[in-house]
C-alpha cells in the first residue's frame, strides 16, 4: 500500500471515529454524565446549591451567552439539580438554548419568558402523550408544571397523563386547578390568549372544545375512582363555553 493510499484511509478512519465520538457526546446519557461531573466539581469550590447550579449553567457551552438573570429565573423556577439537568438535556435535543432561549431572555417580563418555555415544553408533551408514551410526557410535563406552574397547559396534560396511568388521586386537584385556571385565561387580554392558546402550547391542529370536553370525562373517571364529589355540570360548562368562544 502506497502512502497516499495509507493517509486517505487514515483521514476516513479518523473522520468516522470523531462522528462517533461527537454522537456519543450528544446522547442524552452522555450529556447528563458530563453534567454531573461538572456538578461534583462545583460542590468542591462550597458554593451554595443554587449557585452551582447557577454555575453549571453559565459555563455550559451554548448556555454561556445567555444573560445572568435569565439563567437565574431558570434556576429559581427547577430548584433541584435533576430537574435543571433534565431541563438542559431536553432543551439541548431541540435546540431551544440556540433558536428559542435568546430572543426570550431579553424579555423585561421574565415570567412570561418562563411561561413561554413551559408553552414549548408542554406542546411537545402533549404530542408524547397523543402518541401513548405516558411516562416520557409525565417527565417533560413536570418540568412544565414547575417552570410555570399557575396555566391551564401546565396543570391539565399532566392531570390527563395521571389518569392514563391509573393515578387517580395525583390526577383531580390538577383538573380542578387546571379549570379554575381556564376561566381566569379566558378573562385575560387578547394577546395573552393568542400567546398562550391551545393552538400554541398544546395541539396545533387540535379542536379545543372536544380537549376541554375529554378533560372533563377523565375528571369525572377520576372521581369515581376516588370515591370524590363532581363538579357542578353548570360550573364546568361555563368553563367550556368561555374556552370555545375565546379560540
Amino acid at each position: 500500500m502506497d502512502n497516499s493510499m495509507f493517509w486517505l484511509i487514515s483521514l476516513i478512519a479518523g473522520i468516522i471515529i470523531y462522528r462517533l465520538l461527537k454522537r456519543r457526546q450528544a446522547t442524552p446519557k452522555a450529556r447528563v454524565t458530563a453534567m454531573l461531573r461538572r456538578y461534583r466539581a462545583l460542590e468542591r469550590t462550597g458554593l451554595p446549591e443554587r449557585d452551582r447550579l447557577l454555575q453549571l449553567l453559565a459555563t455550559r457551552k451554548g448556555w454561556e451567552k445567555l444573560p445572568n438573570r435569565f439563567l437565574v429565573a431558570i434556576v429559581s423556577q427547577l430548584s433541584s439539580k435533576e430537574d435543571v439537568m433534565r431541563f438542559v438535556s431536553l432543551s439541548e435535543d431541540y435546540g431551544y438554548h440556540r433558536d428559542r432561549y435568546p430572543e426570550l431572555a431579553t424579555r423585561v417580563d421574565l415570567d412570561t419568558a418562563m411561561a413561554e418555555i413551559a408553552c414549548l415544553f408542554s406542546r411537545f408533551g402533549f404530542r408524547l402523550h397523543a402518541q401513548g408514551r405516558y411516562k416520557e410526557a409525565e417527565f417533560v410535563q413536570k418540568l412544565t408544571l414547575r417552570l410555570h406552574p399557575d396555566a391551564y397547559f401546565t396543570t391539565l396534560p399532566l392531570a390527563a397523563t395521571y389518569h392514563e396511568i391509573g393515578r387517580y388521586a395525583d390526577a383531580l386537584p390538577l383538573f380542578k386547578q387546571g379549570f379554575s385556571q381556564l376561566r381566569r385565561f379566558n378573562a385575560d387580554t387578547a394577546s395573552v390568549r393568542r400567546r398562550f392558546s391551545p393552538a400554541n402550547c398544546l395541539a396545533p391542529d387540535g379542536e379545543p372544545e372536544k380537549l376541554w370536553k375529554k378533560y372533563r370525562e377523565m375528571y369525572e373517571a377520576c372521581l369515581k375512582a376516588t370515591g370524590g364529589k363532581s363538579m357542578a355540570p353548570f360550573a364546568f360548562v361555563v368553563v367550556i363555553e368561555l374556552l370555545t368562544n375565546s379560540t
